[in-house]
C-alpha cells in the first residue's frame, strides 16, 4: 500500500489567508493572459500548450515521481536527480513554469519514454486538483525555492508526499516572519522531508517551523552535472578563430548592474586590445537591451546566434543569445564573472563555471551562494570586489599573468570534484523513507 502522510495542520490564520489568496488568485487570472502575452514576444513558449495551465496534458504513467522544476535553472539542478529515479526504472512527470524551463526539460530528457513533460498548472485549487488525481504521482520533489500554496495544500489535502530537494531559503525572505507574508514560510511545514545545502539553511527552515528531524544537509546538485564535453569543445575551437589572449567572461548579468558592467567592459577592451569578453544576460529580455548598450560605446560585437564555426576578430564581444549553451561559453572563458552582484540579489549559480574549471569573480552581494562562495574563496577559485574599479584593476593583472589564472584554472576543477554525490544522497533517502513508511 502507497505511504500515505497524515494531512497536516496549518494555523487558522494561515488557512484564511489561503482562502483569501485563491479569491484574489481567481480575479487575477485574465491578466495572466495579458502577461502572457506581453511575454509572449520575445519568447513564444509562453502561448504553447494553454491547456497544461488549466490542469489538463500529458500525466504520463500513474503513481510516477513528479519533479517540480519551475525554471531554467532548477531544471539544471534536477538533472541528475531525474536521472537515478530513471535509472531505478522510475516513471517522471517533468513540470515547469518558464518556457526556459520546459525547453531544458525536453532536450536533456525528450526521447526518454519514462518522462513526461507538462507546465504546471496555474495555483488555482480546481486546477491543481485536477492535475493531481489526473496524474496521481507516488510523491512530489519541489527544486529549490519555487513553492505555491496551492500545490502544497492541495498535494497534502491529497495525501501525497512532497520533498523539496537543493533547498535555498536565503536570508532576506527570513524578513516575511515579521510580516503577513509569514504564511508563505509556513508552508515549508507541508514538506515530509527538505534536503539543503548547508547548516545555515538548516536553521532557516527550522525558524519557519520545520521539525528539525524533518531536514538534511545534502549538498549542491549542480556539482553532479558535469559540463557537457562536446560544448566545452566546441567552445575551445571557436575561440582558437577568435584571435584572443584572454578572454572574460559576463554569466546571467541582471538590468540593474548591465550600465556598470558596461563600463567595466568598455575600459579593460581598451586597456587590453587583444581581449575579448563573453558576455551572456541571465533572460531573453535582456539580449536586445545588452547590444544596445554595446551599440551605444561603439564596441563591435556578433551574437551567438548569428555565428557557426567562426568568430570574427574585429568583434570584441559576443553576446551569449541562446539557450542552452552554457557549456559552449564556459569553453570559450578563462574568467567568469556572476551575476546579480553589483545589484543586492545575493549573486547567481557559480557552480557551473567552477565545474567548467573557470575561477568566477563577483561584485559584493552573495549572499544568496554563501554556501559555496566562502569555500570557494579559501580555495582561491573565487573573489570579490566592492567597486567595479576594484574589478576592472583585478582583471587587468590576471591578463598580464597567465599563469597565474591558469592555476586558478586547475583548482577550480578539483574543488568542484569535492562536491559529487548530492543527487544520489538524496534519492537514496527519499526510496528509503517511502519504503520504510511503505512497509509500516
Amino acid at each position: 500500500m502507497r505511504y500515505r502522510p497524515k494531512r497536516r495542520e496549518l494555523p487558522i490564520s494561515t488557512r484564511i489567508a489561503y482562502i483569501i489568496y485563491q479569491i484574489a488568485y481567481h480575479f487575477a487570472l485574465p491578466l495572466a493572459g495579458i502577461l502572457a502575452l506581453w511575454r509572449a514576444r520575445k519568447e513564444p513558449g509562453h502561448l504553447h500548450n494553454v491547456s497544461h495551465r488549466w490542469g489538463l496534458g500529458p500525466v504520463g504513467a500513474k503513481g510516477g515521481v513528479w519533479v517540480y522544476a519551475a525554471s531554467l535553472g532548477e531544471m539544471n539542478a534536477a538533472r541528475p536527480l531525474v536521472q537515478e529515479f530513471l535509472n531505478d526504472g522510475q516513471h517522471v512527470l517533468l513540470t515547469h513554469l518558464s518556457p526556459a524551463g520546459f525547453d531544458r526539460g525536453v532536450q536533456q530528457f525528450g526521447n526518454n519514454p519514462q518522462v513526461t513533460h507538462l507546465y504546471m498548472p496555474f495555483d488555482c485549487f480546481w486546477t491543481v486538483q485536477l492535475f493531481l488525481r489526473r496524474a496521481k504521482p507516488a510523491f512530489g520533489i519541489v527544486l529549490e525555492i519555487e513553492i505555491w500554496p496551492a500545490m502544497l495544500i492541495e498535494a497534502d489535502r491529497l495525501s501525497i508526499p512532497m520533498f523539496m530537494a537543493n533547498g535555498n531559503l536565503l536570508p532576506n525572505r527570513m524578513k516575511r516572519l515579521q510580516t503577513w507574508r509569514r504564511h508563505g514560510l509556513y508552508l515549508y511545514r507541508l514538506f515530509d522531508h527538505i534536503f539543503t545545502r548547508s547548516q545555515d539553511y538548516v536553521e532557516r527552515y527550522i525558524a519557519t517551523g520545520v521539525r528539525p528531524e524533518n531536514i538534511s544537509i545534502a549538498g549542491e546538485l549542480r556539482f553532479d552535472t558535469q559540463p557537457d564535453p562536446a560544448l566545452l569543445a566546441y567552445g575551445r575551437n571557436l575561440r582558437e578563430t577568435w584571435n584572443t589572449t584572454f578572454t572574460f567572461m559576463i554569466a546571467s548579468s541582471v538590468k540593474g548592474e548591465e550600465v556598470i558592467l558596461q563600463k567595466i567592459v568598455e575600459n579593460f577592451l581598451q586597456a587590453a586590445p587583444q581581449a575579448r569578453v563573453i558576455w551572456v544576460p541571465r533572460s531573453p529580455q535582456r539580449f536586445d537591451a545588452v547590444a544596445d548598450l554595446l551599440d551605444s560605446c561603439e564596441i563591435p560585437y556578433m551574437r551567438r546566434s548569428q555565428i557557426t564555426d567562426v568568430i570574427q576578430s574585429k568583434n570584441k564581444v559576443l553576446i551569449g543569445d541562446t539557450l542552452g549553451e552554457m557549456d559552449l561559453y564556459l569553453g570559450l572563458a578563462d574568467v567568469v564573472f556572476v551575476g546579480a552582484s553589483f545589484t543586492d540579489m545575493g549573486g547567481h549559480n557559480i557552480i557551473e563555471s567552477l565545474s567548467a574549471g573557470c575561477p568566477v569573480i563577483m561584485g559584493p552581494s552573495t549572499y544568496g551562494i554563501d554556501f559555496i562562495a566562502r569555500p570557494a574563496q579559501k580555495a582561491g577559485v573565487f573573489e570579490t570586489f566592492e567597486t567595479p574599479h576594484a574589478l576592472y584593476t583585478h582583471l587587468l593583472s590576471l591578463n598580464e599573468d597567465l599563469s597565474h589564472f591558469q592555476l586558478k584554472q586547475k583548482k577550480a576543477k578539483a574543488f568542484a570534484a569535492l562536491n559529487y554525490d548530492t543527487a544520489k544522497f538524496t534519492f537514496k533517502f527519499i526510496s528509503k523513507l517511502i519504503s520504510y513508511k511503505n512497509g509500516s
